[in-house]
Formats: C-alpha cells, sequence, structure tokens
C-alpha cells in the first residue's frame, strides 16, 4: 500500500494488458473459452499478424500481442497501486510479452463494454502462461481478476475489477479513491482521513462506486448518503486530493 499517491485519470477507452511469461498465445483456447465460458459467439474474428479483431454484442474488441514487455516499466510502476495483489511489481516484472485488450466501439452502454472488456479478460487470463493483467493504474493477479469476472455469471457486476479503488495512509489516517467512475460519465470519489480499517474502508468505496454506477446516481455536494437509515455521511465535491480532478468527497472518519 503505498505511502502517497497522485494519480492521472483514466484513459478514455477501455484498455488494458494481459502480461505473458512469453510471446505465445493460444489464440484457439482463447477464443474456446469466449465460448465455452461466457458463451460469447466470436465466429466473425479475424485474426492476422498476431492480433485478433472480434465483434461481439455488436462491440470491437480488439487483442494484439506484443513480444515484449509493457514499454517504460510502466506496469511494473503501476502495479504499486494494487491493494489486491501481494508483491503485485515482482511478480508484474517476470512478464516477457503482453497481449493488449481494447474496445474499439462506441456501441453498448459503458457497463455493457466493461463485461465484455472483462469476460474477454479473463478468458485470456485463463491460458496457462499468463501472470496477471495491467489495467491503468494498477495490476491484478489472474486468480483474483478470474474470482472476480465469475460473478457476472450470477447476473452481479464486477465492481473490483471495473473500476480502480487506491488506498494509502496520510499523517495516520486513510486516504482513499476511484480511478475509473469517469468511464461511467460520474465523479471519482475520494474519501479523506478515516479512522476506518482498510478493509472496511475498501468494501465501503466499491459499495458506493457500484451504486452510482448501476443505479445511475448523482451525488450532490451539501447532502448526505448511507446504507440505512442512521448512516447520514456528508458530501461534498473540491479538487481531487490523489487524484488530478475534482472529485465527490465523503466524510467516511470512523466506518461507523
Amino acid at each position: 500500500m503505498a505511502e502517497n499517491e497522485n494519480v492521472k485519470t483514466q484513459r478514455s477507452n477501455i484498455l488494458g494488458f494481459v502480461l505473458l511469461e512469453d510471446a505465445n498465445l493460444d489464440w484457439p483456447r482463447f477464443r474456446h473459452a469466449l465460448t465455452e465460458d461466457w458463451h460469447l459467439d466470436v465466429s466473425n474474428d479475424d485474426v492476422k499478424d498476431g492480433s485478433v479483431v472480434m465483434r461481439i454484442n455488436d462491440m470491437l474488441v480488439a487483442c494484439s500481442l506484443m513480444p515484449s514487455p509493457v514499454p517504460n516499466g510502466e506496469a511494473e510502476e503501476n502495479a504499486k497501486n494494487s491493494v489486491t495483489w501481494k508483491n503485485a511489481a515482482e511478480e508484474v516484472a517476470k512478464h516477457k510479452a503482453h497481449c493488449m485488450i481494447a474496445i474499439m466501439s462506441n456501441n453498448g452502454t459503458p457497463v455493457e463494454q466493461s463485461k465484455l472488456f472483462a469476460k474477454v479478460a479473463a478468458s485470456m487470463l485463463s491460458l496457462k502462461n499468463a501472470i496477471g493483467i495491467y489495467k491503468y493504474p494498477t495490476a491484478y493477479s489472474k486468480e483474483f481478476y478470474i474470482n472476480i469476472a465469475e460473478v457476472m455469471k450470477h447476473g452481479e457486476f464486477p465492481t473490483p475489477i471495473a473500476i480502480h479503488v487506491g488506498m494509502y495512509l496520510s499523517q495516520g489516517k486513510m486516504n482513499a479513491y476511484t480511478v475509473g467512475m469517469s468511464l461511467f460519465g460520474k465523479d471519482e470519489i475520494e474519501v479523506i482521513g478515516s479512522l476506518a480499517q482498510p478493509a472496511e474502508l475498501f468494501s465501503f468505496m466499491l459499495s458506493i462506486a457500484e451504486y452510482v454506477i448501476l443505479e445511475d446516481a448523482v451525488l450532490h455536494p451539501g447532502e448526505t448518503i448511507g446504507f440505512t437509515e442512521e448512516q447520514k455521511l456528508p458530501i461534498s465535491k473540491s479538487k481531487g486530493v490523489s487524484i488530478e480532478v475534482d472529485t465527490i468527497k465523503i466524510g467516511y472518519k470512523t466506518g461507523n
């Protein structure tokens, strides 16, 4: 867990890099996982020169194999932001190749696009030589990502891999922030100076983010929010502390 952070906002398209032990990618097994695990129609795929383009549910997905690590140590550096993968930077440093996955189409809602990305990434991560995935501004182990993606089979949204929740200590208190809410047309969210335990704060941030995304909710400054009748947490909006945009701030001070 980083001591302090200042993360840029998420890039506008859904983009991720599956990290591989070597430059071999079993395209037939990958496509088999898409059809068997997720019942996706990939019959219109086009494979050429180590890349595949697929139109799935009227959304265009591109996967491009690169026989080298992610340039400039970017994956290793951002892996330090992970709060779900122990020794993430060291594990990520083992990759020798990567496959870029991108949702290239504007068709589908952001929720639909995010779900499709998760299904494609989880299918690729099921390959034997996959290590994990770098998705700005963090990295996830293959086991964690696949397990979270599985919730979609029960009609749930895979919030922990759809957005990033970062946390760090500052002056003995916990700060938390989201990156990725902008994809859904929402403000990023921060909690500053909380005394809550890290696991509790992490869960709270995911719950708030999921509520805002799935209910298309708007958090208005000056109002309060809570998950019980007694819980009334103040909402404000101001310049981000951990990220370089204005953020919605929720006064979650003690976790009660």
